[in-house]
């Protein structure tokens, strides 16, 4: 049997596991597991199953994580979000559809401070969909305008989806969360953009709000001051040497927890809820993690990756040409499969690829990051699309996917610009890093 037909019945079998509703982490340990036994022999098999989990989880690098979740899981318990919303408000309330530009700009911040898109959509939706609908916003900008702008989280760091393809393919994590800011600022001024190009177009579907005195906007700054100082103690102290990645997000946590303390916000219920809410995510991803390690081991047994890496080279077509279908190919594959799953399946095959055709590898992980949030807001596996629908039952499947597309559109703008100039990724982590 074929390399090619081997690695598509494995494949094929961790779709049709998830298909049958058992959980990722699960499938691909399962399909890893056995895979590895039946071609390498059962005692190979006790070998793996017994060293990946260890492996994984004494990765010191993979320590950052529950960190940052926790970091995020403080700042929703404490109430710090609702103050991004309302300085938000406060400065952009008054333009057409300002409140739905506010809650994009209030996404960007707060993901400056949570490394996890569920995080930010669960938190920012309940609090700005119900008030752009009671203020007259359509549904489908309101509901649009939140689960595109909630992706903004996973680009602008600190970045769970950049710690994942870091630890993946041994890339920089400081360079990838340098690479991120610049496209991460400018798609969220593309998104404020498209919300204001729609509004001119169609005035009914965002009212003007009441404008707001530049004393009380002064006023509410006082609010967001804690979450910008650990935000830029964090990310400052990173770049200027003073402590490692790892470090960074101990800092932030602590940073976070101190600032709720300071604020009178931060009960003992509270504290516990967000700990209990990092570890429970963290577990999730440590699991996903030992699971995509088995699932490797029975690929590298087999040479998939060999034999895509010779397929390729083997159409003789232009690196930009290899990229396009890279790109085209991993759009498609985000409407019939979890963005995330992508994100852990296919970069251990792609990034060697990648590499040998000359691009940099911190770049095209800003790259699989931008088709992430694509994917968690085109259709029709949509993740935000209906965890927003979900939670907000006033806005349907259908008008949430329709007030996705303005966004949409300007996210696969961005993929555009960053392919055809590279160094609009890499020029912040080359100044910083040399």
């Amino acid at each position: 049997m074929s390399t090619l037909t081997l690695g598509a019945i494995a494949f094929g079998a961790v779709i049709f596991l998830t298909a049958l509703r058992m959980p990722l982490a699960f499938a691909l340990g399962v399909v890893g597991a056995v895979g590895t036994g039946l071609l390498k022999g059962w005692s190979v098999f006790l070998y793996v199953g017994g060293s990946a989990p260890f492996n994984v989880l004494n990765n010191y690098a993979l320590s950052v994580l529950p960190l940052f979740v926790l970091m995020g899981a403080l700042a929703v318990h404490t109430g710090l979000a609702a103050d991004l919303v309302r300085v938000a408000n406060s400065f952009l309330g008054h333009f057409r559809g300002g409140l739905a530009m506010g809650g994009v700009a209030s996404c960007a911040v707060f993901g400056a401070v949570s490394g996890s898109n569920l995080a930010t959509l669960s938190t920012m939706s309940r609090i700005t969909v119900p008030e752009m609908l009671r203020r007259g916003y359509s549904p489908k900008l309101a509901a649009g305008t939140l689960a595109s702008a909630s992706t903004l989280d996973i680009l602008i760091p600190p970045s769970i989806p950049m710690v994942i393809y870091a630890t993946m393919t041994e890339t920089s994590l400081g360079r990838l969360f340098a690479a991120g800011m610049v496209p991460g600022v400018v798609l969220t001024i593309m998104f404020a953009a498209a919300i204001w190009i729609w509004a001119k177009i169609d005035p009914a579907i965002a009212p003007r709000g009441e404008r707001m005195p530049w004393r009380h906007r002064l006023i509410q700054l006082k609010d967001i001051v804690g979450v910008f100082a650990v935000f830029s103690l964090m990310l400052g102290g990173m770049y200027a040497g003073w402590f490692s990645p790892t470090e960074a997000a101990a800092v932030g946590a602590f940073g976070i927890l101190v600032v709720g303390i300071l604020q009178r916000r931060l009960t003992w219920q509270s504290f516990v809820a967000s700990v209990r809410e990092a570890v429970g995510l963290s577990a999730v991803i440590y699991l996903i993690l030992i699971g995509i390690t088995l699932f490797h081991l029975l690929m590298d047994s087999i040479g998939i990756n060999r034999e895509v890496s010779e397929y390729l080279a083997h159409l003789q077509l232009p690196p930009a040409a290899v990229m396009t279908i890279i790109l085209i190919g991993l759009i498609l594959l985000g409407c019939v499969m979890d963005s995330t799953s992508i994100l852990f399946i296919t970069t251990p095959f792609l990034f060697p690829v990648i590499v040998s055709l000359g691009y940099d590898g911190v770049w095209f992980g800003i790259v699989m990051t931008m088709v992430i949030q694509i994917g968690l807001i085109h259709p029709p596996f949509g993740l935000n699309v209906f965890i927003l629908s979900a939670m907000i039952k006033e806005v349907t499947v259908a008008e949430a996917f329709w007030g996705c597309v303005p966004f949409l559109i300007a996210s696969l703008l961005m993929i555009v610009l960053i392919c055809v100039y590279p160094e609009f990724i890499l020029w912040l982590p080359n100044r910083l890093f040399g």
